[in-house]
């Protein structure tokens, strides 16, 4: 396989600095190659809290299935919601210092396919930063985006537990603890199986996929939010 040259570190969004001067940052105005298979990537961010130890994992692959990059990488303490979108940041900056186009890019968090593409409205300022940045390299690229279930999502998951557990002091078997009930009137339904649970952070619940956005079900495969979805379905 070739080897990509070296990405000026300046392409990338550093995790650790003011998000809103790293934001401000436009796109590489490179030319595209158009030299090379169409690709596809998967993107998909974990957090072991809210906020807590969070990894974002990222991958690329050609027409053909064979990894062309992947990344796991630790982003220190973050929320879910923000892990997505900043591993969904991750690949599309490689996608950008490629320069790819029309790269097909997927990941199971219903929360930010849905509000990057515009179809459900953003209520966290930290994260409409996030979401703008990712349409401005979507729009760059001339990439899409779109959801696919976690099954599907398999190695951008492994990733993103492997940047997790790379991050971590020490990994010991644990069982799920105690869930309090949520409460079903902050439940949206959104379409005939999904809905929003609102709180302190708001989070996408699939009925027919059984998952959840949430810290909780990253972990643990269960939550209260699909619990109470379940109920109300």
């Amino acid at each position: 396989m070739k080897k990509t040259s070296n990405t000026p570190q300046s392409h990338f969004l550093s995790l650790d600095a003011d998000w809103s001067e790293a934001l401000a940052s436009p796109p590489g105005k490179g030319l595209f190659r158009e030299d090379l298979p169409s690709c596809r990537g998967h993107f998909d961010g974990a957090s072991r809290g809210n906020p807590g130890d969070a990894g974002a994992g990222a991958i690329l692959l050609d027409s053909a299935g064979r990894t062309v990059w992947k990344c796991a990488r630790p982003l220190g303490r973050k929320t879910n919601n923000e892990a997505e979108y900043l591993a969904l940041i991750l690949l599309l900056e490689e996608i950008l210092a490629r320069r790819l186009s029309g790269v097909a890019v997927r990941g199971d968090s219903q929360l930010v396919v849905n509000q990057v593409t515009g179809r459900w409205k953003i209520r966290e300022p930290r994260l409409q930063e996030l979401a703008d940045r990712a349409k401005e390299l979507l729009k760059a690229t001339k990439s899409s985006l779109s959801w696919i279930p976690r099954e599907e999502n398999f190695e951008a998951d492994r990733l993103s537990n492997e940047a997790l557990d790379g991050s971590a002091p020490s990994m010991k078997a644990e069982t799920a603890p105690p869930k309090p009930e949520f409460p079903p009137d902050r439940l949206e339904k959104i379409s005939g199986s999904i809905f929003i649970a609102h709180g302190t952070e708001d989070y996408a619940v699939d009925l027919l996929h059984r998952a959840c956005t949430c810290p909780a079900f990253q972990r643990w495969k269960k939550c209260k939010h699909l619990d109470a979805a379940e109920r109300e379905g």
